[in-house]
């Protein structure tokens, strides 16, 4: 697969890597032994990135069951979503036996709001860690990941970074009006997640195509599954650009999603009731949102009444929420629910 340059890092990496949120049997709902399928998979074909993160549960272990025999293959982001010092240097050693490696490529500041900037970056913060770390030769480049790209602006423009991660695809565009155009600026290396948003975009040829069109180094890519690997790498390769009018039909394709959709990155997981929310309330609440009990096929009121038995053990505690990068009314979604199965 082809390399290209990520930014100042100065690292070659393919430009299609793996996400790690489906490489935890918790929040990717599968087993090891698939998992392990997946990363030599993608080795195999020749990718050369993954990323992973303190917060994807077990992705970090099973990352590090299998590159403990082909490390040199493979460059290794991981990330932590503590803030303070002494909680990520923390983060860092444990990030390290996990993934049984004395040194991780690219550690990142994980999934930062508008809220916690001022702690991360001041006296004690998670940045001072970061910087250690980095003059004790644990990690080489320090990175940073959010969903809000204002901050991300802001953060790129004190230099502390070497890498930025951005969801951006067809629907979500907001990186197109100053993040790019920034980090291309400073030479940082640019790093997209949610390419199909969360598995909701279908059209895996014009999206990758619709990557080429814009200054993006490296797309990053989560998948359950040999096949879903295989028909990722199908597009994977692709250098077509997005003609003009081929962008248009793709917008009008995507257009009936909305914004207001879950992208299972599964940042709401684990329930303490062991709902998977990403599936049992956000998907098959898109399926049949807006419609009556009565006109539904039977597919469909079976999958719903099946599932009853999950909703009605949420405590409504609310905790789903306040994790989701989205805001997704959660709680709302299941009564809402629940008044069309509960029969």
């Amino acid at each position: 697969m082809k390399k290209v340059r990520l930014g100042r890092t100065g690292l070659e990496v393919t430009r299609w890597g793996l996400g790690g949120i489906q490489l935890s049997t918790v929040m990717g709902g599968t087993t090891e032994e698939v998992i392990a399928q997946l990363i030599n998979g993608a080795l195999d074909y020749g990718i050369n990135f993954i990323d992973t993160s303190r917060v994807y549960m077990d992705s970090e272990t099973n990352l590090g069951d299998v590159l403990k025999s082909r490390r040199k293959e493979c460059v290794i982001a991981s990330k932590s979503y503590r803030r303070t010092r002494d909680e990520v240097l923390a983060d860092i050693e444990e990030s390290l036996t996990q993934l049984q490696t004395d040194k991780i490529d690219i550690y990142q500041v994980h999934a930062l709001y508008p809220h916690e900037v001022a702690q991360v970056t001041g006296k004690d913060g998670a940045l001072e860690a970061f910087r250690q770390a980095k003059e004790q030769g644990l990690i080489d480049f320090i990175g940073i990941t959010s969903h809000h790209v204002s901050v991300l602006v802001d953060m790129l423009k004190t230099d502390a970074f070497d890498t930025v991660m951005f969801p951006f695809n067809v629907i979500e565009r907001e990186p197109e009006q100053e993040l790019l155009a920034l980090a291309r600026e400073k030479d940082i290396g640019t790093i997209v997640m949610k390419p199909l948003a969360g598995g909701a975009v279908r059209n895996i040829k014009d999206s990758f195509k619709f990557f080429n069109n814009y200054p993006v180094d490296l797309i990053l890519n989560g998948v359950s599954s040999m096949a879903e690997l295989q028909e990722n790498l199908k597009h994977a390769e692709t250098e077509e650009l997005l003609t003009e009018g081929e962008l248009r039909a793709f917008e009008k394709e995507v257009a009936v999603l909305g914004k207001d959709f879950c992208r299972r990155c599964s940042y709401c997981m684990p329930c303490p009731n062991d709902i998977h929310i990403p599936d049992m309330i956000h998907v098959f609440y898109q399926m049949v949102r807006g419609c009556r009990y009565e006109d539904l096929p039977e597919e469909k009121k079976k999958m719903g009444e099946a599932l009853l038995i999950w909703l009605q053990v949420c405590e409504e505690c609310g905790k789903c929420e306040e994790k989701c990068p989205y805001t997704l009314p959660t709680v709302k979604r299941k009564r809402e629910l629940m008044e069309i199965f509960n029969r």
